[in-house]
């Protein structure tokens, strides 16, 4: 299923796309999907998965297309994505041709397979200025990836049980604060670890609390 809406300039757009889909693919699973794309200022985008092959998508870092999309475009946007139980995965990817300021994204994954992976300000060389980034996961696989790009960027990220990985990256002039708990788990030969690096010339923040057993956390804060 795609879900597409656009506006140009300042115009304020509404796209709610609430999927409680299912339906056979070719694999034999029940399939979710979701390919948005949103460009305008203002915007509110609201998509709920229940159950099943769950996507989003945007394939973020991956090597392109099923079905690509998953962008937010221009500034002073709120996104709120969930997905509740079995395949997950979400990929995307916030930006404007100059700026995307001031966008307020929450991304959860509730059971099973996870893996959430958002880009801010990584793309059109725009930035990610004054901008909240929240990921929360709860059991399964897990493993999240930020890539933020900007001024004064906020992180938060929380994974609760089972095999975990995080990698944050956020880089830019600005101040960047980032927030990681991971609680529990790891293995299938080993995750959880945790990375995060920040980079810029001014204050930098992070906090950092795991707990579990086999943890290895990697900081690096640079000019």
């Amino acid at each position: 299923m795609i879900k597409r809406s656009k506006g140009g300039g300042g115009l304020s757009r509404k796209l709610l796309a609430i999927l409680l889909t299912s339906g056979m693919v070719s694999t034999g699973a029940l399939a979710n999907d979701v390919y948005v794309e949103q460009v305008g200022d203002g915007s509110v985008v609201s998509i709920t998965q229940t159950g099943a092959g769950n996507l989003v998508n945007g394939n973020v870092g991956g090597t392109g297309n099923t079905d690509d999309a998953a962008v937010i475009r221009g500034d002073l946007n709120n996104v709120t994505i969930s997905q509740i139980g079995v395949g997950n995965i979400l990929s995307m990817i916030l930006n404007n041709e100059t700026n995307g300021t001031g966008s307020t994204v929450v991304v959860s994954a509730d059971g099973n397979s996870n893996t959430q992976t958002i880009g801010c300000g990584t793309a059109l060389s725009s930035t990610c200025n004054a901008s909240i980034i929240r990921s929360e996961i709860t059991g399964n696989n897990n493993n999240t990836v930020q890539t933020l790009s900007g001024n004064v960027v906020q992180s938060k990220i929380a994974i609760n049980g089972n095999w975990n990985n995080v990698t944050h990256t956020a880089s830019g002039a600005g101040a960047h604060n980032g927030e990681i708990t991971v609680s529990g788990n790891g293995t299938s030969l080993s995750p959880t670890g945790i990375t995060l690096t920040q980079s810029g010339a001014t204050a930098k923040n992070a906090v950092i609390t795991s707990n579990g057993n086999s943890n290895t956390i990697s900081v690096v804060q640079s000019d």
